[in-house]
């Protein structure tokens, strides 16, 4: 793991009656599991950290992290593969409030921080032995599971869509994940998008000047900040 920096700011909940749907809004991973403070008490001898990495820095390579499992605190994080041919691909992207680490170590995805971010490292045999023993620990990671598996299943199946598709259905999701906000803060590069997407910046460039011109989404202050307009237009795109 590199450029560890533990960092003390305290957890605040989700926010999602702010404007932006944004990722620098902090989860508390022990609320996640309810009010109760002696479980509360027990997930917190399980954590290490949180852990401030700063964009494009390496969190772990899978098998570096066998014994965690890692929960978002704010930011984005991203999981690649290296091809040997040295393209890219960006797995998954993670955001407050998501847990993961649950895939096999021999993968060999690298985690990184898509922007800075701060991580928990929970200790696995810990957390299993805790959900073997209370229903709720268990519905969380049967949740946290079920997420993550069927996001990459709707993955698989976008990449056989049009550019146009694929970009309008990243965007409207992660309007979703982010708390449905009435504008939403893009603030993964173009890069990793892309190649999330599989696609070359220069066509998701255009993808969204596309659906710009169609009057579905438009700018906002900046090139990171969009207004979804239109989303059954949307819809239909991604249809």
């Amino acid at each position: 793991m590199a450029n560890l920096d533990f960092y003390s700011t305290p957890f605040v909940d989700f926010n999602h009656t702010k404007i932006f749907g944004t990722a620098d809004t902090v989860a508390h991973f022990a609320r996640v599991f309810g009010e109760d403070a002696p479980l509360q008490g027990t997930l917190s001898a399980l954590q290490r950290g949180p852990v401030r990495f700063y964009r494009d820095n390496v969190i772990a390579l899978d098998e570096d992290v066998v014994d965690y499992v890692m929960f978002v605190v704010s930011g984005v994080v991203r999981s690649c593969k290296i091809c040997k041919n040295g393209t890219r691909s960006v797995v998954s992207f993670y955001l407050p409030g998501d847990l993961f680490g649950w895939t096999e170590p021999t993968l060999s995805l690298s985690i990184e921080a898509a922007t800075d971010t701060e991580v928990l490292f929970i200790k696995r045999s810990g957390l299993l032995a805790l959900a073997s023993r209370d229903v709720r620990v268990a519905n969380v990671l049967l949740t946290a599971t079920t997420n993550e598996l069927t996001r990459a299943q709707e993955h698989i199946l976008l990449l056989g869509k049009s550019a146009k598709c694929r970009a309008a259905t990243f965007l409207t999701d992660l309007w979703v994940r982010l708390g449905k906000a009435k504008y939403l803060d893009v603030s993964m590069s173009h890069q990793d998008i892309a190649d999330y997407l599989g696609l070359t910046t220069e066509t998701l460039s255009r993808s969204i000047t596309a659906l710009e011109r169609s009057g579905l989404i438009s700018r906002v202050a900046s090139r990171r900040q969009l207004l979804l307009q239109n989303h059954f237009g949307l819809r239909r795109v991604m249809n």
